[in-house]
């Protein structure tokens, strides 16, 4: 298969959904991840079998079950909502939003609802990268059906469920102002980011990467590079239409009690 002219993603075609760019494939390289770089805690996964290899003092810090209950703990987390606002007024706005980010294009890369054929996890994934427990170093793996943890699921013509991320799930060009890093991740250019996934946003402030945006409206008039036009078309709308877009961007939230 020729992958050259593929974009956005690896040429292997694996999505990699978790971190900011884009290069980590599932929760458990993400927490095994996180907890090393964050908080010293060297899964045994990762100890090549030795007891202490970091030679911190603590000894088989993290068992490989402690990882599979984290994994699943944070893939049964409840998915984000939609929030209808308070008054009339208000959700009448953010009804005109939803109509004006298709207009100006922000579902190009903010697709609102996204295909998948099944929402059945397995832990470990098949798709864990070395050092990462996998299915052939297990005896048997675990299944979970995640949707009773998504509401209002949706189906299209060919079964599929619905999710509606508001993302592509691909790397983009955002720009020079938001090429800040010091280091390539993974090979990734610095001026490269995975397209924001938008259920929840509402709750997840401040903004972009490095959460230089107190506001959304911040967010928006800092994207760049391949988002150029859609930021642009932003800033050519009339005040009260950036506020009902803006209102119905608030309405992608996680629910109250369950971020």
């Amino acid at each position: 298969m020729d992958t050259s002219h593929v974009e956005g993603v690896d040429a292997d075609l694996v999505i990699r959904p978790f971190h900011q760019k884009g290069v980590v494939v599932s929760l458990r390289e993400f927490s095994n991840n996180a907890l090393l770089h964050h908080h010293g805690i060297l899964a045994a996964e990762r100890a090549d079998g030795k007891a202490d290899p970091d030679a911190d003092g603590y000894a088989n810090e993290l068992s490989v079950g402690d990882i599979t209950a984290l994994t699943l703990f944070q893939a049964t987390l409840p998915a984000p909502v939609r929030v209808a606002p308070n008054t009339r007024a208000e959700r009448e706005a953010a009804a005109r939003g939803c109509l004006i980010f298709d207009q100006i294009r922000f579902s190009d890369c903010h697709i609102p609802a996204m295909p998948l054929a099944s929402l059945e996890i397995v832990e470990p994934g098949p798709f864990n990268p070395a050092n990462n427990l996998r299915p052939e170093d297990v005896g048997a793996t675990y299944k979970v059906d995640l949707s009773p943890y998504i509401a209002d699921l949706r189906r299209d013509g060919e079964d599929n469920f619905l999710l509606p991320v508001y993302t592509d799930l691909k790397r983009h060009d955002m720009g020079e102002f938001l090429k800040n890093e010091a280091l390539e991740q993974a090979g990734v250019p610095t001026r490269c980011w995975l397209t924001r996934k938008l259920w929840g946003i509402a709750s997840e402030h401040p903004y972009l990467h490095h959460g230089r945006a107190t506001l959304i409206s911040e967010a928006i008039l800092a994207h760049g590079g391949e988002a150029q036009e859609q930021r642009d078309a932003f800033a050519e709308l009339q005040q009260r239409e950036q506020a009902e877009l803006l209102e119905f961007l608030l309405t992608l939230r996680i629910a109250a009690g369950e971020k």
